[in-house]
């Protein structure tokens, strides 16, 4: 097999990357231990960064993210008995994104 790059590792940061080399038709391989099967059908959940959200943009592959995540616009803090909200949107103009438990982010 003969490829520009070869990715190891086939985590989100591995598919992105090679999502992201494929649509400016730069050649690669992601070598990973489990079967492709297994990577695409693992459930993701947490949190996504804003620079994760934006690069999903870029590479074309945050459809389902718009289709079924949910909007993360803030955290509460908690200190002694005073509980406050850092407003995420406030502070940045642009809500963070979530997935929700059922969220496959491939």
């Amino acid at each position: 097999m003969k490829t520009q790059v070869a990715i190891v590792g086939g985590g989100p940061s591995g598919l992105l990357l090679a999502q992201l080399l494929h649509t400016r038709g730069i050649d690669s391989v992601v070598i990973y231990l489990n079967i492709k099967n297994y990577v695409l059908r693992r459930f993701r959940a947490g949190v996504l960064e804003r620079g994760l959200v934006n690069l999903m943009e870029e590479a074309g592959c945050a459809e389902r993210r718009h289709a079924e995540g949910i909007p993360h616009d803030g955290t509460l803090l908690c200190y002694g008995d005073e509980m406050f909200l850092v407003d995420f949107a406030e502070h940045t103009g642009k809500p963070m994104a979530r997935s929700s438990s059922t969220f496959r982010m491939w």
